[in-house]
């Protein structure tokens, strides 16, 4: 009698990621997708792709894990310096290959400490654990603190202990008491095994944005109530509401996840997306601000926040609005008064009135109110149940279409490169924009460097980016930039373009922002302005056909003739640039520096205008060089 074959399995890509899955909490990482795994050579972070579950799907709607590319499944892990006192910036990479792993870094300063690491947790020679494991409490919380501000090895400022003993005298913990080396650690980076009997619940009872973390899962809704389920010791679930007065005891079997049909619908039935401003803020979504320190983030945010409070287009590209907007701008870094100064500032630059911003403002400063959504508790980081609640009621009391977030990075106290702690607070303030059905901004920093701002550059780990609807980045104007607008200095001019959005096509041309200088006339005695404060304005771009509007046909084919053949270089720092041949046609004085630029603007005119083209060709010294070449444009008759 033949003996039975097992059956293959249905959906080796299934199994294969939930191998790999429970490798990244063996090593404390987050589950990838290489582009090629055959070949890791120069690897780059954002050639990765994320996964957090075998049926994730791009934007086409494709399964981005199927049985053909399994041998791409890899897993990331970062932030060594929570396990080591080196390897703070590392990022090492470990491709699965059907179970025997490549590990490798691809990213940081190199730290051979760090792959050493990964592959002792793989062969089980040592686990993956936070450096802390085992000290006595005080030790423990000192290094915990140390880690989430960043410090490098050795730099242990006093107020590090007076922070730690506050914090352990608060959770009621002897100082003095010994280590446990025998303790199972709780991962920085969230990546704790979860209770499985939560599993139905979570099918059941789940909101949108529900998640389990070790034994709870939050965000269950139940009678109409949003709040946590959590498995008790004799394996009852008890739902607790976010208010604390509703318990319930939830059936042990759950009503089962189950498919519902769809059915097409008439078009017109269909809700309409609730955009409230400038195509970036929709309610019940979170919209992230990126730019550099000083750039204008919060000015911009300020001038917007008025705009949309009086219903005024202020700002340019956004009319339309259906009706003034109420608005909460919570500033968690400066004082109040400096809040006061830049909207004061900003009313008096539009003649903004008091009748008509109304009772539509809020502004609140982080220095009177706490606004920190998730702190850090032992090892652990925790959601602030109370602040979300208190925020939420606030929203409600006062139908806040809008709230305003300014700066990000003051609302946490989660390490900005651990991607799933980042994507717990993300969901934290998403949970805020649905359950308080407006719209939450927040304004980020992106990494240092001189460099493009784009949606890559907010500073931390993807994870944020990838929970907003849209992300608008701010770029400083380039001094090349304010050369081609014909301005003599472009310090203060910015402008502001859609990073991503993924509901809305983002608009091919920038809105153009600059500063202008407000006195607000507070000084003491005749002559003292007192403050002047920066509001951010709108401004546009001159038109390139301004630059020649003045030009005639004949003179513009008078030009054309003396730049043919003449290999005229297209760089206004050579001796021989074409503009020297404008300026004689047209007896421009080009001494004079506004009136170069002048001449730059108008072969950048005509050049995208068709009138003239770019070709290499050879200097006296056989090298190549760009120069401009005329385009004679002949009427057939």
């Amino acid at each position: 009698m033949t003996a039975l074959q097992p059956k293959p399995d249905p959906r080796p890509h299934r199994t294969a990621f939930y191998q790999v899955n429970e490798l990244a909490h063996q090593i404390s990482g987050d589950v990838v997708l290489v582009p090629d795994a055959s070949d890791l050579t120069g690897i780059a972070r954002e050639e990765l792709i994320k996964l957090s579950h075998w049926a994730n799907k791009d934007d086409e709607g494709e399964h981005l894990l199927t049985p053909d590319n399994i041998d791409r499944l890899a897993v990331l892990t970062d932030s060594f310096f929570r396990f080591i006192d080196e390897g703070q910036d590392a990022t090492v990479l470990t491709l699965w290959r059907g179970g025997t792993p490549i590990v490798q870094q691809i990213d940081g300063e190199p730290c051979e400490a760090a792959v050493d690491l990964v592959m002792d947790a793989i062969t089980a020679m040592k686990p993956l654990q936070e450096k802390w494991l085992g000290l006595p409490p005080l030790e423990a919380e000192i290094e915990i603190l140390a880690y989430s501000k960043g410090f490098v090895a050795g730099q242990r400022p006093k107020w590090l202990e007076r922070t730690a003993r506050a914090n352990l005298a608060e959770r009621d913990i002897d100082v003095e008491a010994p280590g446990e080396p025998d303790a199972k650690p709780v991962p920085a980076n969230d990546n704790a095994q979860h209770d499985e009997r939560l599993v139905p619940y979570l099918a059941a009872f789940a909101a949108k944005d529900a998640f389990i973390s070790g034994s709870t899962l939050f965000g269950a809704v139940v009678g109409g109530l949003t709040g946590k389920v959590q498995i008790l010791t004799d394996g009852r679930a008890l739902f607790t509401s976010r208010l604390g007065s509703k318990f319930v005891e939830l059936p042990v079997k759950p009503k089962r996840l189950v498919a519902s049909p769809f059915r097409l619908k008439d078009p017109a039935s269909i809700p309409e997306r609730e955009w409230l401003h400038a195509r970036h803020y929709i309610r019940r979504y979170l919209s992230i601000t990126v730019g550099a320190g000083g750039g204008g983030k919060s000015a911009h945010a300020v001038s917007e926040a008025l705009s949309m409070v009086t219903g005024r287009p202020l700002l340019d590209g956004q009319a339309g609005l259906s009706a003034p907007l109420r608005v909460w701008y919570v500033n968690a870094e400066d004082p109040q008064d400096e809040i006061d100064r830049r909207f004061v500032a900003a009313a008096k630059h539009f003649n903004v009135t008091e009748e008509s911003i109304a009772d539509r403002l809020f502004t609140d400063s982080g220095r009177n109110q706490e606004f920190v959504i998730m702190r850090q508790e032992g090892r652990d980081f925790k959601v602030c149940e109370p602040m979300v609640n208190d925020m939420l009621a606030a929203i409600r009391e006062n139908e806040i279409d809008i709230v305003v977030v300014d700066p990000f990075v003051s609302t946490h106290e989660v390490p900005e490169n651990d991607n799933n702690l980042m994507q717990r607070v993300a969901k934290a303030w998403r949970r805020v924009a649905d359950e308080g059905n407006c719209s939450v901004e927040l304004i980020h920093h992106v990494t240092k460097g001189n460099f493009e701002v784009t949606a890559d550059s907010a500073r931390g780990g993807g994870a944020l980016k990838d929970a907003a609807r849209s992300v608008r980045t701010i770029n400083a104007m380039t001094k090349e930039e304010g050369e081609k607008a014909g301005l003599d200095d472009h310090q203060g001019f910015f402008r502001v373009d859609f990073g991503k959005t993924n509901m809305t096509a983002a608009s091919s041309s920038s809105q153009w922002r600059r500063f202008v200088t407000v006195p607000l006339m507070n000084g003491k005695g005749l002559v003292k302005s007192g403050d002047e404060i920066g509001v951010v304005a709108p401004w546009r771009w001159p038109a390139k056909s301004e630059a020649t509007a003045f030009v005639s046909a004949e003179e513009l084919e008078a030009i054309k003739r003396k730049i043919d053949g003449g290999d005229c270089r297209d760089s206004a720092q050579a001796s021989d640039w074409a503009g020297y041949k404008v300026a004689e046609a047209l007896r421009i004085n080009l001494t004079d520096p506004a009136e170069k630029k002048r001449v730059r603007r108008m072969l950048e005119a005509w050049k995208e205008a068709g009138h003239f083209t770019i070709e290499q060709r050879p200097d006296y010294k056989g090298i190549n060089r760009p120069c401009l070449v005329p385009i004679f444009h002949t009427t057939e008759n």
